[in-house]
């Protein structure tokens, strides 16, 4: 019998989150799903609107940015300890648009934001500000980092698992056999987070 995760129904009848992802869909289509259960999403501390407009600002020093690109200079800056999601900063980018100190423009179906002369000013006048939003991720970086490549291998096992559609065609044998490195892998886990609970 498959776990109930796989099965096209739940232990209740419901579909399972990759009951959809069965032969002939392609594969396992959907990482995202395992955000269900805690490993999407974006990683590192909560961070205040204030310090997200000064990481914007110093990042757009750099040179005109879209909306992702701010989102990676910012994740590449802190070394993975803080991605700041779309909900985040895109209504910071309005504001500052609002306040004068960057403008927006179309650039290839995106629109791109830079600094103006206010902008840089502004900067320029609140550099403790500046480097004060950057230095609370220095203690953080390593952890950062590693939930960042946490995020990476369980995404690597969802692809080995998943690929074309291959768990769904496996023999008994082998369902057997990646199962019991499955269950071993678990275990070893539990012991590795024992402490946490």
């Amino acid at each position: 019998m498959r776990p109930f995760f796989f099965a096209h129904g739940g232990r209740h009848g419901e579909p399972g989150p990759f009951a959809h992802h069965g032969p002939g869909r392609g594969g396992f289509e959907g990482w995202r799903d395992f955000g269900r259960f805690g490993f999407g999403g974006r990683g590192g501390p909560r961070v205040d609107r204030g310090d997200v407009k000064y990481l914007i600002l110093s990042v757009l020093q750099a040179g005109p940015k879209h909306g992702y690109e701010i989102m990676r200079s910012i994740e590449e800056r802190s070394k993975g300890a803080y991605t700041p999601s779309a909900g985040t900063v895109y209504p910071t980018l309005q504001m500052l648009e609002d306040l004068g100190q960057i403008r927006g423009r179309e650039a290839d179906g995106r629109k791109v934001y830079e600094l103006t002369d206010p902008g840089r000013t502004y900067v320029g006048e609140h550099e403790a500000e500046v480097t004060a939003a950057w230095a609370r991720f220095a203690e953080g970086t390593s952890p950062g980092e590693e939930r960042r490549q946490l995020r990476e291998e369980l995404a690597g096992l969802a692809r080995s698992l998943f690929a074309e559609g291959r768990i769904f065609n496996a023999d008994p044998k082998t369902l057997a056999k990646v199962r019991d490195i499955l269950k071993n892998t678990r275990q070893q886990i539990d012991a590795a987070l024992g402490e946490y609970v």
